[in-house]
């Protein structure tokens, strides 16, 4: 992986363009070429002196500054020998220690966007960066001014490349999904937990792991982590020991009924529920996304099964916008037996081991995963679904063909009883336009899903109203969001912890198959781990600050719908 902004799709026009821009811009940013870092530090000092919430110290090769100022006079005159004076005041504290003038040229001139990039080059490091983007939030109306017009000048041609590479057509979605889900499956394994689930859980109480005295489990701390999960894919495989999915509710047909889990008959509908293998009760993850997806079974509502007229059982028909891992469309097939699901990537690398972990399952035949754009799906699917889920798929659609989306998914539905349940990441209203016009760090290095689009929930609930026609109705919206910052440290924890181990074996096997004459760098290796370091903390604080959202949003058909009742 090059240190070095490269075009990540080439053969075109726009990636040439995007690639020139990148190379022009680096050099220019990435200079420590002493009369124009000189300005840009000035500059930036000038700026930090508003900061009046809690605590910024920058620690250079000369000098300590601290912000606010400890004493009277100007920063610039503190050097290290001297006895700074630290305010003790409320609010969060960090410190940055500057490893090349270059940080100074980025944060002047691309702003947030230009630190992200600082730290995942070394040009800058910290320890705690969720405490230093707490410090940002804290006194972002006094900061605000660095987004300058300086900073328009590099941000802007780099906002309209983006912005026509990133229009998601049926080419450049695939494209941008696997840019982000090929980086090897391997890897993903190492910082999930056992059920492969990328996407926000749902915790018993948010932030218990912050709290003094928080029981410290032996998966948090990394010991089991160590010791459970190869870098293989054979560790996805469940044990033979138990017998028992990864994913709650799937039991094989030898476990002893005698034991502690249980059975259930419902009616005619058979639903499992079983205790987890010790791997998995000692993973505080992997419970918080169990009770995630059970969540959205709830609102799905799945019917009893219905029979023919031979007393055959009548399939009830869902469709999965998004397969992940396989996660979701395997708990719903083990939770419902009469359940048919057909479930949609656009990874090849997600697809088979989605069919592995299906097949391991015993669950072939009633689950089929599709290499298909939704916008690809067959004519016979017209009206096929009674249920419809996607999960955190929404955000790779695109701004441009989100109406669009609605209307494929309401032409999918059951034209009477349809019902369906979306969960998706957000932005709050006050926040969209300007969201919308500019690029951050996570939409140039990395997103949740590449050359994608955050709606706001106004945003996504009108295009679900327009691009259906008015035919679908939102019957409810949550708002789990909160519960994605804790989401995010677990998947940094195991991502630290096991980097060395697992994730660079497993980079480096994908290096090679791409590259194959050159053996990649430790600089590379270590600004790829920079890279999601920061992802993860930038988008932990985004979510427990509210700058984003993550909505559960279920609609139905308009029109009498007994079969589907009411939450309340």
């Amino acid at each position: 992986m090059s240190t070095k902004p490269v075009a990540p799709y080439p053969n075109s026009l726009v990636d040439l363009a995007g690639r020139t821009w990148g190379f022009v811009s680096e050099g220019l940013v990435s200079t420590s070429w002493g009369p124009l870092a000189s300005l840009a530090k000035k500059a930036v000092i000038l700026l930090l002196q508003n900061i009046t919430v809690g605590q910024l110290s920058i620690r250079t090769g000369s000098h300590h500054y601290v912000f606010p100022a400890g004493r009277t006079g100007n920063p610039e005159s503190s050097s290290r020998s001297h006895s700074i004076v630290v305010k003790d005041g409320p609010g969060p504290r960090a410190e940055l220690r500057i490893i090349n003038n270059a940080f100074w040229v980025r944060l002047c001139a691309m702003s947030d966007l230009g630190f992200g990039e600082a730290f995942m080059y070394g040009d800058v490091e910290c320890d705690d960066l969720v405490s230093l983007f707490e410090v940002f939030l804290a006194n972002q109306a006094s900061l605000s001014k660095l987004d300058s017009r300086f900073s328009s000048l590099f941000t802007l041609p780099q906002r309209l490349i983006n912005s026509y590479r990133f229009l998601n057509t049926l080419g450049n979605t695939r494209s941008n999904i696997s840019a982000h889900y090929d980086i090897s499956n391997e890897m993903f394994a190492a910082f999930l937990s056992e059920d492969m689930t990328y996407s926000c859980a749902i915790f018993p109480e948010l932030d218990s792991d912050l709290k003094a005295g928080a029981p410290k489990v032996p998966w948090v701390e990394g010991t089991a982590l160590r010791e459970h999960l190869s870098s293989t894919l054979a560790a996805l495989k469940p044990s033979k020991k138990h017998q028992i999915d990864v994913v709650r509710g799937s039991i094989s047909e030898s476990y002893d009924s005698t034991s502690s889990g249980t059975t259930s008959v419902i009616n005619n509908s058979t639903r499992c529920t079983t205790p987890a293998s010790p791997s998995e009760s000692e993973d505080p993850l992997y419970e918080a996304q169990m009770a995630k997806i059970q969540h959205i079974m709830d609102k799905l509502h799945i019917p009893e099964p219905r029979y023919d007229s031979n007393g055959t059982v009548v399939p009830l028909h869902v469709l999965e916008i998004g397969s992940g891992w396989g996660s979701m469309s395997i708990q719903l097939a083990t939770s419902y037996p009469h359940v048919q699901i057909d479930t949609l990537t656009l990874s090849s690398a997600q697809k088979e081991l989605a069919e592995e972990r299906i097949a391991t399952r015993g669950l072939s035949e009633r689950i089929t995963v599709h290499l298909m754009d939704y916008r690809d799906m067959p004519p016979e699917w017209e009206g096929r679904f009674a249920r419809m889920v996607s999960v955190e798929m929404i955000e790779a659609v695109g701004r441009e063909f989100l109406e669009k989306y609605w209307e494929v998914v309401d032409w999918a539905l059951d034209k009477k009883c349809g019902v369906g349940v979306v969960q998706v990441i957000t932005i709050p209203e006050a926040r969209f336009e300007k969201y919308s016009r500019e690029v951050d760090f996570i939409q140039k290095w990395s997103k949740f899903f590449p050359g994608g689009f955050l709606p706001s929930l106004t945003y996504l609930i009108t295009t679900l109203t327009s691009g259906s026609s008015g035919r679908l109705v939102v019957d409810s919206v949550s708002n789990i969001g909160p519960h994605y910052s804790r989401t995010l440290r677990e998947w940094r924890r195991r991502f630290e912890e096991r980097f060395e181990d697992h994730i660079v074996p497993a980079l480096k096997k994908e290096w090679n198959a791409r590259e194959g004459n050159r053996s990649m760098s430790r600089d590379e290796i270590d600004v790829f781990k920079r890279k999601w370091i920061y992802y993860y903390c930038y988008c932990e604080v985004g979510f427990s600050t509210r700058i984003l959202g993550d909505h559960i949003v279920t609609f139905a058909r308009e029109g009498p719908n007994t079969a589907y009742g009411c939450d309340i």
